[in-house]
């Protein structure tokens, strides 16, 4: 058996009842769009710290979408990966 905590994280269904809200218009303000190098495995990508909602979607091969409903979770999340990239790039110089 394997259990989940969804916690903050977002799916596409709950995406419909949030229509109209105040958190979907916060979200659409927050979205980033990440190409990876190599396929990323998002199930590690650490949200714990998540302040509000996000989604992940899936917008092709290695393509995703990344939406924050607090400005503060988008600022780290783009940081992070700015760092990551930045990582990997060094790394692909040796």
């Amino acid at each position: 058996m394997r259990i989940v905590e969804q916690k903050y994280s977002l799916s596409e269904e709950d995406l419909v009842h949030l229509q109209g809200s105040i958190v979907l218009t916060k979200m659409l303000k927050q979205r980033l769009v990440v190409e990876f190098e190599n396929n990323p495995n998002i199930e590690e990508i650490d949200f714990s710290g998540a302040r509000g909602f996000y989604l992940i979607k899936s917008l092709g091969h290695k393509i995703y979408q990344f939406w924050f409903e607090d400005p503060k979770d988008y600022d780290d999340f783009r940081a992070n990966i700015l760092a990551y990239k930045m990582s990997s790039t060094i790394s692909d110089d040796k």
